[in-house]
């Protein structure tokens, strides 16, 4: 028998065998793609190098999934000797994913494409306090806004939720909202059948740590706490290079730690939560509670006629230099950190990043919340550990959910 003749055919090849063989390219193609829309572009020797497969075979997965539209040629890149390598990345174009992005004082809706750019864009005024209704308003201005934005269902391949509250993303549930939707039926559950499509629920602040990790700050790292300052305070964790999630995925609830046990009711029914003093609500309150008491400040000159007073005119007002303001933003930060602190000792991260709507204040937050670090921090917690503000923003958020 000659040597070419004891090869198997692949009519000859188990089923098992073929199975596996099925099952590594299918991995290979998966992982391909996962890694073009994180690093934007890469070359058949270098997809080689980072699965642990031959060149033949990236080069017929990348063949296949060139014929199948997935990916396509963006140029070359350096050669360091002969002929420079030819680069791929995703077909932008190929499939859209859709972000309900929902909190409690608005609703904003977002298409990207698969190279994250931003299709489309729609805030609407829907708060989830405007239950029993609120689905229903939701997916009907969601219909609206694919039909405007000329994006057809077909060309969606999944739908990112990111609300705040008690998430279980395995169940799908909002155990904060579970009036959302009937007895017995799950929000990802409701929105998988209207739409047809996977549907990937989140809290607000894990999927902007997933953004940061992906994306950020956090990208590369393994242990990084992330602190969104929104109308609550939430903390994402990363540990190891993976979001912490617990045991029913409601870990990172730092507004409602007990700080003040004579303080003030907190909306979660406790009384004294760090978020009663370091959030957007409890901002807007103290500069109110300080305008009626005489406090000068430049804030009644920004707002214009009937308009209700808002963080953004708290951080101009700071950032005009608002003795006022800055004081105001000063004592958040230090509460903050206080807060902050014991979370760095409960988890000992690499890097803080502070995100979310307060963010916006940069160092008249960033500073405060540092110090109270420096004070209240063990030594050899904080001498490798840094305090930055989020460079993505909202961005972190909406990437940090997107089904892919």
């Amino acid at each position: 028998m000659s040597k070419s003749s004891s090869l198997p055919t692949m009519a000859s090849i188990p089923e098992e065998v073929s199975s596996v063989i099925d099952i590594r390219r299918n991995r290979l193609r998966s992982n391909l793609i996962l890694e073009l829309y994180q690093s934007g572009q890469t070359s058949i020797n270098k997809m080689a190098r980072l699965f642990h497969a031959s060149i033949p075979s990236a080069t017929g997965i990348v063949n296949d999934l060139i014929k199948e539209e997935w990916i396509t040629e963006t140029g070359t890149g350096p050669a360091r000797a002969g002929r420079p390598p030819v680069l791929y990345g995703l077909n932008a174009r190929k499939y859209f994913t859709l972000i309900l992005d929902i909190n409690r004082h608005d609703t904003q809706l977002v298409a990207f494409d698969l190279a994250n750019g931003l299709i489309a864009k729609k805030q609407v005024n829907l708060k989830l306090e405007d239950s029993p209704d609120f689905l229903e308003n939701l997916l009907a201005e969601t219909d609206e806004f694919l039909e405007v934005s000329n994006i057809r269902r077909e060309k969606l391949w999944g739908i990112g939720v990111s609300m705040p509250g008690l998430i279980n993303a395995p169940k799908g549930t909002n155990q904060t909202y579970p009036h959302l939707t009937s007895p017995g039926v799950s929000l990802a559950e409701h929105l998988g059948d209207y739409f047809q499509l996977p549907i990937v629920l989140i809290n607000d602040t894990h999927a902007t740590s997933l953004g940061e990790h992906r994306f950020g700050l956090a990208r590369g790292k393994k242990h990084v706490l992330t602190v969104n300052i929104d109308w609550g305070v939430g903390l994402g964790i990363l540990l190891n290079g993976e979001v912490f999630n617990g045991a029913s995925g409601f870990a990172g609830e730092l507004g409602h730690i007990q700080v003040q046990p004579d303080g003030l009711l907190c909306h979660c029914g406790k009384i004294g939560c760090l978020d009663t003093i370091t959030s957007g609500l409890a901002l807007i309150r103290q500069a109110k509670e300080g305008m009626k008491t005489g406090r000068a400040t430049m804030l009644p000159k920004l707002l214009q006629d009937g308009e209700s007073l808002d963080t953004h005119h708290i951080i101009k007002a700071a950032h005009s230099g608002d003795e006022f303001c800055i004081d105001l933003l000063s004592n958040l930060g230090l509460e903050l950190g206080k807060g902050i602190a014991t979370a760095v000792h409960l988890f000992n991260p690499e890097i803080v990043i502070v995100t979310g709507i307060l963010a916006e204040a940069g160092p008249f937050i960033s500073n405060p919340v540092e110090q109270a670090i420096q004070k209240y921090c063990l030594s050899d917690f904080k001498n490798s550990l840094s305090i930055r503000i989020s460079e993505l923003g909202s961005k972190a958020r909406l990437w940090g959910y997107k089904p892919i």
